[in-house]
């Protein structure tokens, strides 16, 4: 059976349509509808019905995605049985990473590793973020949660710290909140995708409540760019606002949101010693960097 088909079928149950699963696997609505009509012809069985939420599975889809689940995992279990025993780190590694992590942090301090393990090739997966392990979407992920719904194991690798940013010239007109009672006059730089930030969204809508929100961003880097041409008060990761010597942090010492990071990896990826370099290099990159991360 096409792998690539079983692909499309996961896809569809996960999301419930045809459009958020070609979305998800980068292809089109039409090519996703043709990958289950002719998986459905194969199997000679219905596997979606519907219904008012979208396509729901059938009795026998169901049965077939556990089937499908089961032979992702052995796949998963033989790569990882014939790789762990090559000497050499070396293939293909996904890592999913928040792309402000990405841009500012891991960037800069690739190239000694990559220079070291030259049989590795790295991706970084910035969206969807945080990716899927269990779709292989990913191998390993960084981000501010445990292991969750996908029964991933791995450590807290340090502390990722968050604060109010404006700049000198805003600063200059009129003087810095070090209350929430201060904040009323001041202009605002909020979140915009409030879902993928929900956590710090809520946490800086509290504290500027009384400001004056004049811009929603759905990126970080829209922020910084806000925040840096004097537009307003923006939430910014602490180090990245600290490489920029126009922007200054609006109460220091009491305005601050620190989240845990997480690295995670499947249980049976682990052992793969292109994984496990990558997750040591990131873990020591993590506990090198912690004073600067946690801001």
């Amino acid at each position: 059976m096409d792998w690539d088909l079983c692909k499309s079928f996961v896809a569809v149950a996960e999301t419930g349509s045809f459009a958020a699963a070609a979305r998800r696997l980068r292809s089109s609505h039409p090519t996703v509808g043709r990958k289950i009509a002719e998986l459905e012809g194969q199997l000679g069985v219905p596997l979606f019905a519907r219904s008012t939420d979208g396509l729901a599975l059938t009795s026998h889809g169901q049965k077939f995605r556990e089937h499908v689940e089961a032979m992702a995992a052995a796949a998963l279990r033989a790569e990882a049985a014939v790789s762990a025993t090559g000497a050499q780190a070396r293939g293909v590694v996904k890592l999913s990473i928040g792309s402000t992590l990405a841009s500012h942090w891991l960037m800069p301090r690739l190239g000694p590793f990559l220079r070291r393990h030259d049989h590795i090739q790295l991706e970084i997966i910035t969206y969807p973020y945080p990716a899927s392990v269990r779709r292989r979407e990913a191998d390993v992920v960084l981000r501010p949660v445990d292991s969750g719904e996908e029964n991933l194991i791995g450590r807290k690798i340090g502390r990722l710290g968050t604060g109010f940013y404006a700049s000198r010239d805003y600063a200059a007109r009129r003087r810095l909140p070090e209350r929430s009672d201060e904040w009323k006059g001041h202009s605002v730089i909020g979140f915009a995708d409030r879902l993928s930030n929900e956590r710090l969204a809520r946490w800086s809508d509290a504290i500027t409540r009384q400001g004056t929100m004049v811009m929603r961003c759905s990126s970080q880097g829209d922020m910084l760019a806000a925040a840096r041409a004097g537009l307003g008060i923006s939430t910014l990761s602490c180090f990245v606002a600290a490489t920029y010597p126009e922007l200054v942090r609006v109460a220091p010492q009491k305005l601050v949101s620190v989240a845990d990071l997480w690295l995670l990896a499947h249980p049976d990826l682990v052992d793969l010693p292109a994984v496990r370099a990558v997750i040591d290099f990131v873990t020591a990159s993590a506990r090198e960097d912690r004073v600067r991360l946690r801001g």
